[in-house]
Parts: C-alpha cells; sequence; structure tokens
C-alpha cells in the first residue's frame, strides 16, 4: 500500500494527477491510498496530527496565499522522511528543490503528463523500497521499523534476533516469516543458514566473514559464498547507479 499525498489547489489538477497515479500504480501491481489537500495550509494543518503518514507528497508549487515552495519548507522542518515531488510548469524549481530535498519533479506539459509521470514513478520505486517499514511482532509489534535499519537476523534457539541500527531485540517468528516482510529489491541475503544480512550494511567480504557497518561480523557459508560475491557486486552496481541517477 502506498500511501499518497496531492496538494493543489485546482480541484481539476488534482483529479488529473490522480487518474495518472491510479494508472501507473495499477500497472505496476501497487495499491495506492489518496489523500488530497485544496491549500498548503490545510497540507500543514492536516500534519500536525500525521506526521509520517505518508509515503509521498505531490506538492503544487504556484498555489494561493501559501505558495508551493514555502509550503515544502515547513512541511520538510516537521517532517524530514516524507518523499516531496514538486509540480511546476517550469524547471527553474529544481535548484529550490535542493533546499527542501525534494525526491522529483513532475513539470506540466500538455500531453506529456504520463511519460513524466512514468519516468518520475520509476525513479521513485527505489526510495519507497528503501524506506519501506516491516511489521514485527511482540516488543517491536507498532513500532516503525524501516527495513533499512535492519543490519541483520538470525536464528537463535528457535528465536529471532534483529540487529537493527538502534540495537538488538529478540522476536518470536520464524526465517520464512521475516524474509516474507523483506523487501524483495536484492537487499537482503541469507549468507549463512539461519542469518540474513542487510548487503547494503556489508563494508568488506572475504572468504568466510562478511564484516558490517557496526563494526559486527558473520560467517559466510562455504556454499553460499560464490552467490553471496555476486549478489553483493549486483547491489553495490544498483546503488552507484541510483545515486548517479
Amino acid at each position: 500500500m502506498l500511501r499518497i499525498g496531492i496538494c493543489d489547489d485546482v480541484y481539476d489538477a488534482r483529479l488529473v494527477l490522480r487518474s495518472a497515479l491510479e494508472r501507473v500504480l495499477e500497472a505496476r501491481h501497487v495499491q495506492g491510498q489518496f489523500w488530497e489537500f485544496s491549500s498548503g495550509e490545510g497540507l500543514l494543518r492536516w500534519l500536525e496530527s500525521h506526521v509520517g503518514e505518508l509515503d509521498i507528497v505531490f506538492l503544487d508549487m504556484e498555489m494561493g496565499e501559501l505558495d508551493g515552495m514555502e509550503t515544502a519548507r515547513r512541511f520538510r522542518a516537521t517532517d524530514p522522511n516524507t518523499l516531496l515531488v514538486l509540480i511546476t510548469t517550469e524547471a527553474s524549481y529544481a535548484v529550490e528543490g535542493y533546499e527542501v530535498e525534494a525526491a522529483g519533479f513532475l513539470v506540466k506539459e500538455s500531453g506529456t503528463l504520463k511519460q513524466h509521470f512514468d519516468a518520475l514513478m520509476a525513479r521513485l520505486e527505489h526510495k519507497i523500497q528503501e524506506d519501506i517499514v516491516l511489521e514485527l511482532p511482540g516488543s517491536l509489534a507498532g513500532i516503525p521499523v524501516p527495513a533499512s535499519a535492519l543490519l541483520y537476523a538470525e536464528v537463535l534457539n528457535h528465536v529471532m534476533k534483529l540487529c537493527l541500527k538502534s540495537g538488538s531485540y529478540m522476536v518470536r517468528m520464524s526465517l520464512k516469516e521475516l524474509i516474507s516482510l523483506l523487501p524483495q529489491d536484492g537487499r537482503f541475503f541469507e549468507c549463512h543458514r539461519g542469518i540474513v544480512v542487510n548487503l547494503d550494511a556489508v563494508v568488506s567480504l572475504d572468504s568466510q566473514v562478511a564484516t558490517l557497518s557496526d563494526g559486527s561480523t558473520l560467517p559466510v557459508s562455504r556454499r553460499r559464498r560464490a552467490e553471496l560475491e555476486r549478489a553483493f557486486a549486483a547491489r553495490s552496481i544498483s546503488k552507484i547507479r541510483r545515486e548517479l541517477s
């Protein structure tokens, strides 16, 4: 489920964008839930009690009393994580967009909205997957745990140890259950029986050990070593390409 906000003071513009979003999401077999706002003020009032509840906000730059850029500044001061996409009639907002860490721009041009949107969604899909929240049981139930925060997971005596950037936690779940919750983007790999590692957290590999960014080390199965090296190389190349795009 992708939670999407659309902020534009023109009803027809919101309708056109929502329809385009629904078509592209359907083609990607992704469900969408939408919130619409007719002003920047309305979006910011809603945000006061709903921080972090949207994945992406599409924000029109040319609105009434409170324009899109000022809305974006105030939004970002309250919510540092939600992806912001700026909607504009010209590309000159690109420079200002860096100030609010805009994830992308959607330029209004008659007849080309779909092409712009398709290209934008292709870029955003990676960022959306990076921030996917894991729905974990036990002591972590109801606590937002982004997949990017998980360094590795290990089965110990029928209990799962989750090593996060914030510390380690024990939860009652199987490795199969955990894997079903993880994003299938090549980021996670079972390096040894009962151990899944986040390849983005790996800083070095040798014949028997994977060293992680927090200094911890994990054993590497001889049977899985070659496949792990290929997966690590593919993930590293993918990250470089995304950073350059």
